[in-house]
């Protein structure tokens, strides 16, 4: 966790606030459903389950959570957030936002005092903040694919963020604090590698030809929050976005997913709080197995949505919907 606390610390030089990171206490949260579901927002419309597949798996790629055939990296500890930069009051709706959507989705938040790996912080200067962030730490964005990087540092995106990541076997066991390379690993059945080159690797061998031989751990999540660029945008709508973010190792946004918060920077966009697709997928995120292929996982996410799209009644009966368009023809 040292390496979090060190750009955590690059993190308030650049945006000239006075915060610490040191261990910070957790709130609470709403604990009435009905406080809960109020900081969702219901996509309402019904569409033929064909359509909804369509969203479904298009929601999942646009995302950027499937690298390839490696695993997809999630928490397996309790997140912890720090919010830099913004005033008390604010910060606070912040938190209230993110242990919401977090508690909503079942992601595990710490309790008590807390080391953060999660830092939102919010400046006047995106660019600066991450130019300088990478000067005094160029580590920190080793992990971003190199078409990306120019967006952290050069981009013009109110949101901008990057993630360290680790490698753990499928049992749980953590193969090095600080992800350093040890060797190629790969099954039994083929010896290629479960995860691209990019990652740091360990030794692994086994005789399943459905679960990895690892699986890929968040370590920490840093979010930086233009706010002259987010400008017209409600605090509410930016802090359910950055929790999006926080919580899935979502890339660079190309192309906004539908029925998202994602799309919250889009030229059309019509979302202004996490939506119940955004709940489902983190829901499904954290409940499919970890130890799969990526191609595996996509599958399993985006059949998630479906089942959860159907159960909140937004997928119409094709054949109901034939009988109805032929009657009104008649």
């Amino acid at each position: 966790m040292a390496g979090l606390l060190k750009y955590s610390n690059a993190l308030l030089v650049a945006a000239g606030v006075l915060a610490a990171t040191q261990a910070t206490a957790a709130q609470p949260v709403p604990s009435e459903p009905e406080d809960l579901a109020a900081e969702i927002e219901v996509i309402g419309r019904r569409q033929t389950e064909t359509v909804v597949r369509e969203q479904a798996f298009d929601y999942v790629r646009r995302s950027g959570v499937i690298k390839g055939d490696s695993p997809i990296a999630r928490w397996h500890q309790p997140v912890c957030l720090k919010i830099i930069g913004a005033k008390p009051d604010y910060a606070r709706i912040v938190e209230h936002k993110f242990r919401a959507i977090a508690t909503i989705a079942e992601v595990e938040l710490a309790n008590g005092r807390c080391r953060p790996n999660v830092v939102i912080a919010f400046t006047t200067n995106g660019k600066r903040v991450a130019q300088e962030i990478v000067k005094r730490e160029p580590q920190q964005i080793t992990e971003v694919p190199f078409p990306d990087r120019k967006l952290v540092i050069e981009g013009d995106a109110a949101v901008r963020w990057w993630y360290s990541t680790q490698l753990a076997t499928s049992e749980g066991m953590i193969t090095g604090l600080d992800g350093i390379a040890i060797a190629d690993y790969g099954s039994s059945e083929g010896g290629g590698s479960v995860v691209s080159d990019k990652y740091p690797m360990v030794r692994v061998y086994h005789s399943s030809l459905i679960r990895t031989s690892v699986i890929r751990v968040l370590r920490s999540a840093t979010i930086v929050i233009d706010v002259n660029r987010a400008n017209g945008m409600s605090l509410d709508a930016v802090a359910a976005y950055a929790t999006l973010v926080g919580l899935a190792e979502i890339a660079p946004i190309r192309m906004q997913p539908p029925n998202s918060i994602l799309g919250l920077f889009g030229p059309d966009a019509t979302v202004a709080s996490a939506t119940d697709w955004d709940i489902s997928f983190l829901k499904g995120l954290y409940a499919i197995p970890p130890a799969r292929f990526g191609w595996k996982q996509k599958k399993m996410l985006a059949n998630h949505l479906v089942r959860s799209a159907d159960a909140a009644g937004q997928i119409i009966d094709e054949g109901q919907l034939n009988a109805v368009l032929e009657e009104t023809n008649r």
